[in-house]
């Protein structure tokens, strides 16, 4: 709210400053703005910026812009006052210098445009579609999904949430659910986290137990019981982002990756016991500029542990020791900002890019495809789990945001889409 206001009264007295020099009147006479065919279009770009950090309290993206375009504006008008040393005073320079300041202060506080320009450019990659997808599930509007699990009894479970400003990072209005869908397609709310709390990514135990992933609210790893029931087990830090979640062989351990810190969490799951497993520059995202987090899908591989980091566009590949801690880092796939992923016996993965729309194939000799984009429906994939039928048929089922975030747009649909992997 203090951001809004402070923009709303940046924008009106750009806007106004920029009235004034058309009109020919106020501290304009100052500047040595004088002469109509440098005063007007002086004026037009101020009064632009203005009107651009108006929209931008609505829509955050603009705001990075029109900041820029009214301090490039102002700067060189106030060094040639300057230098000029105009005899009628200092208020013109003085009123340049105060809002030309208050703009840099709105760019750095509202990057957002400066963060999509410098978004990842993932790499052009091959289209090898999977043989049939099809849409499960579309979901009410505004309702997105983080992530999707399998339980051992066949049930999919589906994080959910609803009513995040994504902008803004907002979450005091967010409503978040687990639902369970059956073997059956019937499909129910499984367990609901308290009101500003974000619902991530799952593990689930073969005892039933579920492990979620929660920002917001109550922030940490939490712990729900075969019957829905749940409870906060590993509080994590205020400026931690805990994201994808993966379970040890036993399920003594839950490891939890870090988006916001470049960690990898290691969570006894019996008493909340939480430690660092890993924590190193490999699995942040870059400061100030990076839009996408950094540690983002965890899962383990044998001897290994998998995670991939959306801002570098990489997926690495740790040891694990005896204790559980990760070690020596190695790059397995890059060009791919992904988010979550699944790992199929044979090796391969796959791998959703959220914003990019995309599922990439990466077989056991690195060669890397497009087998879904939105001509399958996963605009806005965050997660997928592999799944083997009665009959032995292998599907990826893939969860979506509906394309809230790349849009910013709080009323897309979330879906479940299913990829039958046949070859």
């Amino acid at each position: 709210m203090v951001n809004i206001l402070l923009q709303s009264v940046v924008a009106l007295l750009a806007a106004g400053l920029g009235v004034s020099a058309l009109a020919g009147v106020g501290p304009v006479r100052e500047l040595g703005l004088r002469r109509r065919l440098v005063r007007w279009p002086w004026g037009v770009l101020v009064t632009l910026s203005g009107v651009g950090l108006l929209v931008g309290n609505r829509v955050p993206f603009v705001t990075f812009f029109a900041a820029s375009l009214l301090v490039l504006t102002l700067v060189p008008v106030l060094v040639a006052s300057v230098v000029r040393r105009p005899s009628a005073g200092a208020r013109g320079p003085v009123a340049l210098l105060g809002l030309a300041a208050a703009a840099v202060g709105l760019g750095v506080l509202q990057p957002l445009g400066l963060k999509v320009l410098l978004l990842p450019h993932p790499d052009d990659l091959p289209y090898d579609p999977v043989a049939a997808s099809r849409v499960v599930s579309t979901f009410d509007d505004g309702m997105w999904f983080e992530g999707i699990e399998q339980g051992p009894d066949g049930t999919l479970y589906l994080a959910e949430s609803t009513g995040e400003d994504y902008a803004r990072g907002d979450k005091s209005d967010v409503e978040a659910q687990v639902i369970a869908r059956a073997t059956d397609g019937s499909q129910r709310s499984f367990f609901t986290l308290p009101t500003g709390s974000t619902a991530g990514v799952m593990a689930v135990a073969d005892d039933g137990t579920l492990y979620l992933s929660v920002t917001g609210g109550l922030q940490g790893l939490w712990q729900v019981d075969a019957t829905g029931e749940g409870r906060l087990l590993a509080p994590l830090p205020d400026d931690s982002f805990p994201n994808g979640v993966t379970l040890s062989q036993d399920g003594r351990t839950a490891y939890v990756a870090d988006s916001a810190l470049g960690t990898v969490w290691r969570v006894d799951t019996a008493s909340g016991e939480t430690e660092r497993a890993y924590e190193g520059d490999v699995l942040r995202a870059r400061r100030f500029v990076a839009l996408p987090p950094g540690a983002n899908g965890i899962h383990l591989v044998g001897e290994h542990a998998y995670v991939t980091n959306s801002d570098s566009g990489e997926l690495l590949r740790f040891t694990i020791d005896s204790r559980g801690d990760l070690h020596d880092p190695e790059v397995l796939v890059r060009g791919v900002p992904a988010d979550d992923f699944a790992v199929d016996e044979d090796g391969t993965i796959y791998l959703t890019t959220h914003i990019y729309n995309t599922v990439v194939r990466v077989t056991p000799d690195g060669r890397r495809s497009v087998v879904a984009d939105e001509r399958q429906d996963v605009t806005g994939a965050t997660d997928c789990v592999l799944v083997t039928g009665p009959d032995g048929t292998r599907t990826l089922y893939v969860v979506t945001d509906g394309g809230a975030l790349a849009t910013g747009d709080q009323d897309a649909a979330g879906t479940l889409v299913a990829l039958d992997l046949r070859s």
